[in-house]
């Protein structure tokens, strides 16, 4: 089962377009010259269903994608979990520095 992330289950049950803008930080970032992508999906999605539309639709990012993990209003979800589109939805990947 499922667990949801930022919504109720009513609005899982959505069979429209959804679009998800997801937050890029570093190396994604500078890939695409963006702090951002949106991705449309055929409804609500999971954790990795989502990565797998901003793979296909960003291919640039597959990377970035394998190795990262999604936050969810600032928390990390897991791969089976819904995801609110309307959260905010940040791409967590490796980054050098201090």
């Amino acid at each position: 089962m499922y667990r949801l992330t930022g919504f109720s289950r009513s609005c899982c049950e959505s069979s429209g377009m959804e679009k998800y803008t997801i937050l890029l930080f570093g190396p994604a970032a500078s890939l695409i010259d963006s702090d951002r992508v949106v991705v449309e999906t055929s409804g609500a999605c999971t954790c990795d269903e989502l990565k797998s539309s901003v793979i296909a639709q960003h291919p640039s990012l597959e990377m970035h994608i394998q190795v990262g993990r999604l936050a969810v209003n600032q928390g990390f979800v897991s791969s089976d979990d819904l995801i609110d589109p309307a959260s905010e939805i940040a791409l967590i990947t490796m980054v050098s520095g201090g």
